[in-house]
């Protein structure tokens, strides 16, 4: 417990610190994250026999991350530019990792699991690599906006998956996914949720954001934290392992501690684009 906690205050303190910074050393940082992401997701494939693309996967991660921070900063364009245009390249990135993965499988002449393999790795190059790039395109919306959001999106998930992990260990007495994810319980959920909706609360006071947008957006942001954390146990689950690897001593891997953050970051930065009057 310990050891979990002086992990969690330093690597928690240094990714705030580089949040703050931005450009270039937050740049790098999520590229970090997503390149190791990935490396452990190789290693889970492996586990259910399947065969990783992790050149391919490692590939479109960075690049995502490159051309929305190269594009913003050494073109001169303005950041809502630079992640419009990272947001188009989803699309064709996609498209383009389908036909690779397919392409690879079928150059290997072995048809045996080709689907499966081919379907994990484009998985794994959206859950990773794209979700990773939603946290650099929260942090390049224009303004001090940006900054806010990915504090915003960070520090709910954190509060949910504290209090969602305290009041589970203490009071968690009826599961939530007793399959998935036996430890987890719907008390933790609950607790999860509490918490959330009060750092929510209290960041809308401190930058003086309307209060009950934000928690609206507090409850989305918990709902897919929680529902990414199980997406992650089924990965997890289905390679026979308790962690995906072991980034912090007491948290497991990059995987098991940003789980919640990859599929609330898209959330977050679909409500503020879309619905942006409200914000």
């Amino acid at each position: 417990m310990i050891q979990r906690l002086i992990s969690g205050i330093l690597g928690g303190g240094l990714l705030l610190a580089l949040i703050g910074f931005g450009g270039l050393p937050f740049t790098l940082a999520i590229g970090l994250l997503s390149a190791l992401g990935v490396l452990e997701y190789a290693e889970l494939m492996k586990r259910q026999d399947l065969r990783p693309q992790t050149a391919v996967m490692l590939f479109c991660s960075l690049f995502l991350l490159a051309l929305i921070y190269v594009v913003g900063s050494k073109f001169g364009l303005d950041p809502l530019e630079s992640v419009h245009i990272g947001e188009r390249t989803f699309g064709l990135m996609l498209f383009a990792v389908l036909v690779i993965v397919f392409l690879k499988e079928i150059l290997r002449g072995d048809p045996e699991q080709g689907l499966s393999n081919a379907a994990a790795n484009l998985f794994g190059t959206v859950y990773i690599g794209f979700m990773f790039a939603y946290i650099l395109l929260l942090r390049f919306i224009p303004g001090k906006d940006g900054l806010f959001y990915v504090l915003f999106t960070v520090l709910v998930t954190w509060a949910n998956d504290t209090f969602a992990y305290f009041i589970g260990v203490n009071f968690g007495k009826h599961k939530l996914s007793p399959k998935i994810s036996p430890k987890k319980s719907i008390e933790g959920s609950l607790g999860g949720l509490v918490g959330g909706l009060l750092m929510a609360e209290a960041l809308g006071s401190f930058f003086q954001k309307p209060a009950l947008s934000l928690l609206i957006l507090g409850l989305l942001v918990v709902v897919a934290g929680q529902f990414g954390d199980l997406v992650e146990s089924v990965i997890k689950r289905n390679a026979g392992v308790k962690d995906s690897g072991h980034f912090l001593p007491g948290h497991g891997g990059v995987l098991d501690r940003f789980d919640s953050l990859l599929l609330a970051a898209p959330v977050v930065y679909y409500m503020v684009i879309y619905f942006e009057p409200f914000f």
